[in-house]
C-alpha cells in the first residue's frame, strides 16, 4: 500500500500563531429571541425545567435532613451531589440539542438527566409516550399524557436515588449512575472524567454509522485535569477522522473540583477553554460561556451542534457556573469558600435572572411564575412519595443485568460488508491444513469484518505496520482507514472510546499492544466497560473486544512480560479468554466479536508462530466458557491455559516416561470458567497440578483451586499444587527469566511429587 501521509523535514523560520477563543459573546435577552429563535412556549418550558431540577434537589436536602418524611422511619442513604445553581447549564444545553442526540453525564448529573429525558418526551408522539409509560393512551389529552410521562420520568429518577426497583437502573446505580438509554442518556459517571472517552467513542460511532446524531459529553472542571480528558480530546481531534467527530465537550465549570479551585490553585489558566488550543488548528472551536444564563448556554450549544453537524467537530465549551452547596451534603464548604463569594454568585442566580426576563418580555406575570414554582414543588413531592413507597429490588436477583446472553448471531445480510478496497488475503494451509496462530487471528478478524460492517479495529500501530507482532497486516488494505486505524498511545482513550462506540451501535475490537499497558487503562476497563451494563440496570449493551498479549522469554523485563490475566478477572462484567492453539484462537475470537458483552481477549506472543489445523469459513466459532480436554489421562489432572498448555504437554510426555498418566484440561476462557469439565477430570484422577505464567500470589489458578476443593474435595487423593512464576517482576537476564517461567521439567517434577505423595503418606 502506498504511504498516505508523508512526514518530511520542514525547518522554516517563523512563529506558531493561535486564533482567538471567544468568551461571553452572548448579549441578547429573551425579548430579542422571542419570535426569532424561541417561542413563548419554549421560554416557559426552560423555566419549568429549571424549577423542576431545583425542586428535585431541594427535596433531596429535605429527605436527607428529615424535614420531609414520606413515611415513618424513613432514612435517606446514598450519594448527595447537588447542582443547585447550575440549572442553566443542564436546561440550556438539553434545549439546544436534538431529542435523538446522545449525552454522557457526571456524578452531579440529576439536572442533566431530568432535562434530557424531559425534552425528549416533549418531542414524542402520543404512542411513544404511551410506550414510555407502559400504559395505553386512553382518553388523555396530549398535554395530560406528556405531564404523566414527565411525572413518571421524575419518579423513576427519585426511585433510582433511593435504590428502588422502579428506578432507571433498578437500584443498581443510584444517584451517581443514572442512565436512560430509551432517550439517549448513556449514563452519569461517578469517576471524575470517566465518561469523556465514552462520549468520544459514541460520537465516533454516530459518524461511522451515519446516524446524524451528536454527542453532548458533559464533565466537570475537575475532570479537565484528568488524563482521560486530554486523551479523549486528542482522540476526537485525530486528523484521520476526515468528517470530524460530532462531540461537544461541555465543561460544567462550577469552580471547584471538590474543594480545589481551578483558577489560582490547581491550574495556571484563567479559562479551561484555553486547553482547546492544544489539540487542533481550530482550537476545538473553544468558547467560554456564561453558564448562569440559560439563553447563553442554549445559544452556544446550539451553534456547537451545528458545527458538529457539518463535520467540523469536536467543540469545547467552558461554561462558568457555580454550585451553591458543598461537594456533598456532608461538605459544609466554609473551609474553602467565603460568604462574599457565594453571595456574588447567588446574585447571578440562573432562575431568578431568567424569571426577570420572562416578566420583562411579557410572557408571564410574577403571579403566574409563582404558580409554576408551586406546581414544580408539588410534582416533586408527589413523585417522591410514590418512589419511597415503591418496591425494593429482590436480593434473589442480585446478578440480574451483569451479562447479556445475546449475540450478533443470525444477523443475516443486513450488516454485511459489500465494498472493500481489495479482496482479503487467503491464508494458504500447508499439506496438513495448518496455519500460524497469528494468521488465524487475522483470518478471524477479516471474516468478522466482512460479516458485519459494524466491526472496526483500532489500536497502537495496527494499521499500516500491522501491529507489533504483524498480526493485523493487510487489514488496512482491505477495509481502509474508516474501519482499521491507528490510535495514539492512549490506552485509556482506546478502551474508553471502544466502550462508548459499543454503547452507540458499533462492535469495536481495540488492541493494547501488551497487557502490561492495560494498567494505563484500568479505570476504563474496570470502572467503565466492565460495570456499565450492570450499573445501568442491564440496559447498556457493550459488544466490544479488548485484544492484548502476554509474553515472556524475550528478555523484555518487568513492564513488557507480565501475565496480568487475574487482574481483569477481578471485574464482574468482563469475559476473559486465553486461547492456546491456532484452532481455538480463531473460533474463540469470532465468538468474542459476536458476543454482546465486553471481552478481554489475551493472546500469547510465543504462540503466534505455532501451527495447527484451522477451519476455513465464517461459520466456524467456538463457544465461550467451554474447556477442552487436551490429553486423556488417569492419574493426575494438569490444568493449564495459553502458552502453558504446550508446556504441560511436554511435561506429560516426561511424566509418561515414569509411567504416570496425565490428563490435561485447558479452560480456554477464564471468565466464564468451565468448572464442570475441570471437576469431572479431577474426580477421575484425584490429583491436580495447576500451571500458569503469572506470579504465584494472587494468580488465577488459586481461584481454580478453590473451585476444585469446593466441588471435588472428597475426590482429592493429595494436596493440589500450583506451578507458577516467582513473586518478582519478570527479570530481563536470560538465566533469571528462564527460571522465572514454568518449564516442562519443573511441571514434570511437580507431577511426580503429587503422584508419589499418596504413597509417601501411606508409608
Amino acid at each position: 500500500m502506498v504511504k498516505q501521509i508523508e512526514v518530511l523535514p520542514k525547518f522554516e523560520h517563523g512563529v506558531l500563531t493561535f486564533g482567538e477563543i471567544p468568551k461571553f459573546q452572548y448579549r441578547r435577552r429573551l425579548s430579542d429571541e422571542l419570535g426569532d429563535r424561541l417561542t413563548a412556549e419554549d421560554a416557559v418550558r426552560m423555566l419549568d425545567m429549571m424549577l423542576l431540577i431545583r425542586s428535585f434537589e431541594e427535596m433531596i436536602i429535605a429527605l436527607k435532613d428529615g424535614s420531609h418524611k414520606p413515611t415513618e422511619g424513613f432514612e435517606f442513604t446514598g450519594a448527595t451531589h447537588l447542582s443547585i445553581g447550575q440549572e442553566a447549564v443542564a436546561v440550556g444545553s438539553m434545549a439546544a440539542i436534538e431529542p435523538t442526540d446522545l449525552i454522557t453525564s457526571t456524578h452531579r448529573g440529576h439536572g442533566h438527566g431530568i432535562a434530557k429525558t424531559s425534552y425528549a418526551l416533549c418531542a414524542m408522539r402520543p404512542e411513544q409516550l404511551s410506550e414510555f409509560l407502559g400504559e395505553p393512551v386512553g382518553d388523555r389529552s396530549p398535554e395530560g399524557l406528556l405531564h404523566a410521562a414527565i411525572e413518571h420520568h421524575l419518579m423513576r429518577t427519585v426511585a433510582e436515588l433511593l435504590g428502588k426497583e422502579d428506578g432507571y437502573c433498578h437500584g443498581r446505580g443510584g444517584g451517581m449512575h443514572i442512565a436512560d438509554f430509551y432517550t439517549g442518556h448513556l449514563g452519569a459517571n461517578a469517576i471524575v472524567g470517566g465518561s469523556l472517552g465514552i462520549g468520544a467513542g459514541a460520537a465516533m460511532a454516530c459518524d461511522k454509522l451515519g446516524t446524524g446524531q451528536v454527542v453532548l459529553c458533559i464533565a466537570g472542571d475537575g475532570a479537565s485535569n484528568n488524563g482521560i480528558c486530554h486523551e479523549s480530546y486528542n482522540f476526537a481531534c485525530m486528523a484521520q477522522f476526515r468528517n470530524g467527530t460530532p462531540v461537544i465537550f461541555l465543561v460544567e465549570n462550577n469552580q471547584y473540583g471538590m474543594t480545589g479551585q481551578q483558577v489560582g490553585e490547581v491550574t495556571n489558566v484563567d479559562y479551561l477553554a484555553r486547553r482547546g488550543a492544544g489539540y487542533n488548528p481550530e482550537m476545538m472551536h473553544a468558547e467560554v460561556v456564561n453558564g448562569m444564563n440559560v439563553l447563553a448556554v442554549w445559544d452556544a450549544v446550539r451553534r456547537a451542534r451545528q458545527t458538529c453537524a457539518v463535520a467540523q467537530g469536536p467543540v469545547l465549551l467552558d461554561c462558568l457556573t457555580y454550585r451553591y452547596m458543598g461537594h456533598s451534603l456532608s461538605d459544609l464548604r466554609t473551609t474553602y469558600r467565603s460568604r462574599q463569594e457565594e453571595d456574588a454568585w447567588r446574585a447571578a442566580d440562573p432562575i431568578d435572572s431568567f424569571r426577570a426576563q420572562i416578566v420583562e418580555a411579557g410572557v408571564m406575570s410574577e403571579k403566574e411564575i409563582e404558580d409554576h414554582v408551586e406546581h414544580a414543588r408539588e410534582d416533586v413531592r408527589k413523585v417522591t412519595d410514590r418512589a419511597v413507597h415503591s418496591a425494593d429490588p429482590d436480593p434473589a436477583e442480585i446478578t440480574r443485568g451483569l451479562f447479556t446472553d445475546t449475540t450478533s448471531e443470525g444477523i443475516g445480510e443486513e450488516w454485511r460488508t459489500v465494498e472493500v478496497l481489495k479482496q482479503p488475503r487467503a491464508f494458504k494451509r500447508d499439506a496438513e491444513g495448518k496455519i500460524f496462530y497469528r494468521h488465524a487471528v487475522n483470518e478471524a478478524l477479516t471474516e468478522e469484518m466482512m460479516r458485519d460492517r459494524r466491526v472496526i479495529l483500532y489500536g497502537e500501530d495496527i494499521a499500516d505496520y500491522g501491529g507489533a507482532f504483524q498480526v493485523t497486516v493487510g487489514l488496512l488494505d482491505v477495509f481502509g482507514r474508516e474501519r482499521v486505524f491507528n490510535a495514539a498511545i492512549s490506552e485509556a482513550a482506546i478502551v474508553g472510546t471502544a466502550a462508548g462506540a459499543a454503547m452507540a451501535g458499533l462492535r469495536p475490537v481495540c488492541e493494547l499492544m501488551y497487557i502490561d499497558f492495560i494498567l494505563m487503562a484500568m479505570d476504563q476497563v474496570g470502572n467503565q466497560a466492565a460495570k456499565a451494563r450492570y450499573m445501568f440496570g442491564g440496559k447498556a449493551t457493550l459488544p466490544m473486544v479488548i485484544r492484548t498479549t502476554v509474553g515472556g522469554g524475550k528478555g523484555y523485563a518487568g513492564q513488557h512480560s507480565q501475565s496480568l490475566e487475574a487482574v481483569v478477572t477481578m471485574f464482574p462484567g468482563l469475559k476473559v479468554v486465553m486461547p492456546s492453539t491456532a484452532y481455538d484462537v480463531k473460533g474463540l475470537l469470532k465468538a468474542a466479536i459476536r458476543d454482546d458483552n465486553p471481552v478481554v481477549f489475551i493472546e500469547h506472543q510465543s504462540l503466534y508462530l505455532e501451527k495447527e489445523v484451522v477451519p476455513e469459513g465464517d461459520d466456524y466459532t467456538l463457544p465461550l466458557g467451554v474447556a477442552s480436554v487436551r490429553r486423556e489421562g488417569s492419574q493426575v489432572t494438569v490444568v493449564a491455559y495459553s502458552s502453558m498448555v504446550p508446556i504441560a504437554e511436554q511435561a506429560a510426555d516426561l511424566a509418561a516416561q515414569q509411567g504416570i498418566s496425565v490428563e490435561i484440561v485447558d479452560p480456554r476462557t477464564l471468565i466464564p470458567l468451565d468448572v464442570d469439565t475441570i471437576v469431572k477430570s479431577v474426580r477421575k484422577t484425584g490429583r491436580v497440578i495447576l500451571v500458569c505464567q503469572a506470579p504465584y500470589t494472587g494468580c488465577f489458578p488459586q481461584h481454580i483451586a478453590f473451585e476444585i476443593q469446593k466441588h471435588a474435595f472428597d475426590a482429592l487423593k493429595a494436596p493440589m499444587s500450583i506451578v507458577a512464576a516467582y513473586d518478582v517482576p519478570p527479570p530481563m537476564a536470560q538465566p533469571l527469566e528462564m527460571e522465572h517461567i514454568p518449564s516442562p521439567e519443573k511441571v514434570a517434577r511437580e507431577i511426580a511429587a503429587v503422584c508419589h505423595s499418596e504413597a509417601h503418606a501411606a508409608a
